[in-house]
């Protein structure tokens, strides 16, 4: 079994990649660096794989440029993990904090999947911020390894499987959403993901190196993203849809 791990990193943001750096050397963690797309400074149009009319249909807004570079940076971590011969790989943002448990767990996690192929997985959320809709699949050292009918939102550090990589490059363009809600939505619809709970990975509380301050970024989004009076609306509707779907395989799969 073969498993990488890439750490994104935005080119200039040597704090992140130094704390970082420092956390996955304190678990004996190897790992490579992998640039983050920057949007900074470009205009909607110039990405050309972003569908901004049918992104207003879906969000009721258009997305901010740095959450296209979100998404094109995890879209790359993919394309690149399939041009090697890796099982499964290990994506982390570059503002996580790791817990003491991450990697005890983490290396039994990706053990039990690579014995288990029948369970048929695309990706395990290991920074779950609630475990919803779930059923548990195994115990690893007082964590659960468990069928995440509905995705955790919260995009900090995840598993794939080469299955569920190949799944996403097919399917993840145009982008008409930010990433973490694209992979609730598809994981939600189609019932291939999982967690990890308690989770491993959680935020640093660290501000944007894209927008600035924590307490200048509500303002400074709402103002970007153009919001229509549908925003609310759409995304409730949105919610319900995904958790519709979750109940149904959960339902399934009892």
């Amino acid at each position: 079994m073969k498993v990488l791990t890439y750490l994104i990193n935005l080119d200039g943001s040597d704090k992140r990649l130094e704390r970082s750096t420092e956390q996955l050397q304190q678990q004996n963690w190897d790992f490579e660096r992998i640039s983050a797309y920057d949007g900074r400074g470009k205009s909607l149009s110039e990405f050309v794989d972003y569908d901004d009319e049918q992104t207003r249909s879906n969000l009721g807004r258009s997305l901010l440029n740095s959450e296209i570079g979100c998404y094109l940076s995890h879209y790359q971590c993919a394309q690149k993990f399939l041009e090697t011969d890796a099982d499964m790989l290990i994506v982390l943002e570059d503002d996580m904090k790791m817990s003491s448990a991450f990697a005890p767990v983490v290396k039994e996690a990706v053990s039990y999947l690579y014995a288990h192929p029948e369970l048929d997985w695309y990706l395990v959320n290991i920074a779950a911020k609630k475990k919803k809709l779930a059923k548990d699949i195994t115990t690893i050292n007082e964590h659960t390894l468990w069928h995440a009918y509905y995705f955790p939102i919260r995009g900090l550090g995840l598993i794939w499987s080469r299955k569920g990589a190949e799944e996403f490059i097919k399917h993840g363009k145009p982008i008409t959403m930010p990433v973490d809600i694209f992979f609730q939505r598809w994981l939600s619809q189609n019932g291939k993901g999982l967690g990890v709970w308690p989770a491993v990975i959680s935020p640093m509380g660290i501000d944007s190196d894209i927008l600035g301050t924590q307490s200048s970024q509500n303002i400074q989004r709402k103002d970007k993203e153009g919001r229509d009076g549908s925003y609310n609306l759409k995304k409730q509707k949105r919610m319900l849809q995904d958790k519709a779907a979750a109940v149904k395989h959960l339902y399934l799969n009892k």
